[in-house]
């Protein structure tokens, strides 16, 4: 045997239990009834007082679209998902160039494949124009395809060379169809492009640069519009559908209630779910986001959203800018980057709000955090769970642990964080990725960049 995680309290799909673990050959090869003698092992990790849990799978990362160096970013910001106890990354397609096309998606392979600490994924873009190669890149691996219906520019187009456009609803019905016939999965931001541009015309107009003239720029009407949209195209087309970074609990309740006509799933964020208006004002440009932190109440609608179990899974969105990009937002908050860093805190920060203040069990927590994107995004049966035959991915977490976010010791150039000086009561002790520690708390890391391998859809 290669490693035995013994005395820890495993987190399993069909709920907790007091058991060992045992790995080989980067595999989960047996769990182990504690009365019975461990086996000979190279090493034993002590998990006594620990939870064991499934390796989150953050299906929302942003590392190589928020500043001009992504290599470097990769090489020590997935170290911090790691840290945050996510073993597996989805990369979104931003990048320059952004990976509309099977080279550029192919490219961006390349680099993360020499870069990334943990296990990667790869979204596609949809820029409208590229409906012919969506099947190659399918083939080529993507997991899945992003589409946005709305753009910070009024006529659609990407804002920047790293972006993607606004998809119209032809392009957006369009890229269903072609989709739905390699079953494939379509991600969708969704917000009514028009009710965006006129609420944040309106606010410039008015001369408007605080703070909180972003929320009024971002209102929650164009959230639920925009997913009864995409609900009924996606019912309409039999694809698969994935609204990314749900806000609002009314447009969640939306989707819940679509389920049973489509094959539609959704995401929320940590900072949705802790953070809202009133923290933005008092936060700043470091809690700019897109859609906006919403009014509490909206909030805890959300977190009713949560409790019933209509909220199928959690994602980081994690934008590491560089604190310059967010600082420009003091002058004016149009200027600030559009993104919450957020790969380090966003598993440890929700566990301690879902299960110290909210009852969520962490049978549920796992399911959220692992077990839902991996059945969503292609990767169940290998990733997502706690069980014989799947890579032993692991993260070993003390849920009564207590300490201070602070930004500046995050990994990469994002040395920062909207939940800087937040108490979080749930602390990652160790990581492991197909059998191999690559973060252990208090201890040096040997893991070069470069550990992480690209997993595809499995079919």
């Amino acid at each position: 045997m290669d490693t035995l995680i013994k005395g820890g309290r495993l987190i399993l799909e069909t709920g907790e239990i007091e058991a060992n673990l045992a790995i080989k050959d980067g595999r989960i090869v047996a769990i182990l009834d504690p009365s019975l003698p461990l086996p000979d092992a190279r090493e034993v990790i002590d998990a006594h007082g620990l939870v064991v849990m499934p390796g989150a799978i953050d299906v929302h990362t942003h590392f190589t679209g928020s500043h001009d160096f992504p290599r470097e970013e990769l090489q020590q910001g997935t170290l911090g998902a790691a840290i945050g106890g996510i073993t597996t990354i989805a990369e979104m397609p931003h990048s320059a160039p952004p990976a509309t096309t099977l080279d550029a998606f192919l490219q961006k392979k390349a680099l993360l494949a020499e870069t990334s600490t943990v296990d990667f994924a790869l979204w596609a873009g949809l820029d409208g124009k590229n409906v012919a190669e969506l099947a190659s890149m399918d083939e080529a691996g993507a997991i899945a395809f992003k589409a946005f219906l709305c753009s910070g520019d009024p006529a659609g187009d990407a804002t920047d060379e790293k972006g993607l456009p606004r998809l119209n609803d032809d392009g957006l019905l369009r890229a269903m169809r072609e989709i739905r016939t390699f079953d494939g999965l379509i991600g969708i931001h969704s917000e009514n492009h028009d009710i965006l541009i006129g609420a944040g015309e309106e606010m410039r107009r008015a001369g408007r640069k605080d703070i909180r003239a972003h929320a009024l720029a971002g209102p929650e009407i164009a959230e639920i519009e925009a997913v009864g949209r995409v609900a009924t195209i996606a019912a309409e087309t039999g694809a698969r559908c994935h609204v990314v970074h749900v806000s609002s609990g009314r447009a969640a309740r939306i989707i819940a209630a679509a389920k049973s006509t489509a094959r539609i799933t959704l995401e929320s964020c940590p900072h949705y779910l802790i953070l809202d208006e009133e923290d933005l004002v008092r936060i700043g440009p470091n809690a700019r986001c897109g859609p906006p932190l919403r009014q509490r109440p909206v909030v805890e609608q959300l977190w009713d959203a949560v409790l019933a179990g209509d909220v199928d899974m959690l994602a980081s969105d994690h934008c590491p800018y560089m604190p310059e990009q967010k600082a420009a937002g003091h002058a004016s908050i149009w200027d600030a980057g559009m993104g919450l860093a957020g790969i380090e805190t966003s598993v440890p920060m929700f566990m301690s709000e879902a299960y110290h203040k909210r009852g969520v069990s962490l049978a549920r927590i796992a399911a959220m955090t692992a077990t839902a994107p991996a059945r969503a995004f292609g990767l169940y049966p290998r990733k997502g769970a706690i069980a014989v035959g799947f890579d032993a991915d692991i993260a070993l977490y003390d849920v009564n642990a207590s300490w201070t976010v602070a930004g500046s010791e995050f990994k990469g150039f994002a040395k920062w964080s909207a939940f800087d000086e937040m108490t979080c009561g749930a602390r990652v002790e160790r990581t492991i990725v197909r059998g191999k520690t690559v973060y252990e708390r208090g201890a040096a890391t040997e893991i070069s960049p470069g550990h992480g391998t690209f997993i595809g859809r499995i079919k």
